[in-house]
């Protein structure tokens, strides 16, 4: 009899491939199991929590601010209380970022997939690849709509998010998501990127940048080893002082949904996706971004990881306390309309403080 494990992922090639490619290479490992995928919006990767997916998925591709949340609700099965400690010690060792998926004492999902934000460049039309805050603004000013930013609602506070991260960490601070030095900068930056960056995911920064047109770089996009390929080579981002610290740790944790009829088999197949051959000769070649440090940093990986590795290695993980998804969504959605606009960064910075203030406040009262 054959079991069928359905998995929900974002529609991207980066997605969609590495896990269809599984579900076939799964086949001659497991021939009683079969693997079906289906897909959401990045949009919804980004803001739907696993409570709110559709019914009659065994697996999710979710992101790890989502966990406090999901933890606290039971949306998720805690994965230590399925696999073995021994496998799962093993894959914490060889993992990059799976202790973002960790939340109150138990594993809520696996580091399948890796990505940070990283800078995107056209060679052909770019001399010097900015390293600086100062760089960048220097480059928007002097050849106007050469910057693009991907500032829809998600993506901008994403990017305010590694800004505050970077500054902080420059001036030897805690890392914090909100810091008015970052705020300034943010909204001096998005007075003069190019136009349509108000409209723009990061996938579509990567689209815009390798057609015809004049954008030459944008200094915060998560990666995406699929595309750098010409004309778009990736580098490490800017910061305030050169160092490339506080970028936002991205990437997708494989996480089981509960209460389905086959969790130990849907466990053990997300396991399965962290063992490192199956990263190298299965997920990589299908289009996959491998959190396995050591395939990270296999030839076969080409330059992309190579190229972005310091950004990576300095990656600020966002919180992931139960208020946080819903605060990212409402707070995404109101500074992408005040960097359109035009409003002070005082206000800007004032009103998300306020709202963070609120949302923590309600969830810890409830």
């Amino acid at each position: 009899m054959t079991t069928t494990l359905r998995v929900l992922c974002w529609d991207h090639p980066r997605c969609t491939g590495p896990m269809t490619a599984a579900a076939a290479a799964y086949r001659s490992v497991r021939p009683d199991v079969a693997l079906e995928c289906g897909v959401r919006p990045l949009a919804a990767f980004n803001d739907q929590p696993p409570w709110a997916v559709p019914d009659g998925y065994d697996l999710l591709l979710v992101d790890h601010p989502m966990t406090g949340a999901a933890a606290e609700r039971g949306a998720l099965v805690p994965l230590d209380a399925v696999l073995p400690p021994q496998r799962l010690d093993r894959i914490a060792a060889e993992s990059i970022g799976h202790d973002a998926y960790a939340w109150a004492g138990h594993q809520w999902a696996l580091s399948v997939d890796v990505a940070c934000q990283v800078a995107v460049v056209r060679p052909d039309r770019l001399d010097a690849v900015p390293r600086t805050w100062d760089d960048v603004l220097g480059l928007a000013l002097r050849a106007p709509g050469a910057v693009a930013l991907p500032l829809a609602p998600a993506d901008a506070l994403c990017t305010l998010i590694s800004l505050s991260a970077n500054a902080a960490l420059a001036a030897s601070d805690e890392p914090h998501w909100l810091r008015p030095e970052a705020v300034e900068f943010l909204v001096a930056l998005a007075r003069v990127v190019t136009p349509a960056s108000f409209e723009l995911t990061p996938p579509q920064v990567l689209e815009l940048m390798a057609g015809d047109g004049v954008v030459a770089y944008a200094p915060f996009v998560f990666g995406y080893a699929v595309a750098a390929r010409p004309p778009l080579a990736f580098a490490d981002i800017p910061g305030v002082d050169g160092r490339p610290y506080g970028a936002i740790l991205g990437g997708a944790g494989l996480a089981v949904l509960p209460g389905r009829p086959h969790v130990a088999e849907a466990a053990e197949f997300a396991a399965w996706c962290l063992d490192a051959e199956v990263q190298r000769d299965v997920l990589l070649p299908a289009g996959g971004q491998p959190a396995h440090r050591a395939v990270s940093r296999h030839p076969a990986s080409g330059d992309f990881f190579r190229d972005t590795r310091q950004s990576l290695a300095h990656a600020f993980v966002r919180p992931r306390d139960a208020w946080w998804p819903e605060f990212h969504r409402e707070a995404g959605l109101s500074l992408a309309e005040s960097l359109r606009s035009g409003e002070r960064p005082a206000s800007i910075h004032r009103r998300l403080a306020t709202l963070a203030g609120r949302h923590r406040e309600g969830v810890m009262s409830q």
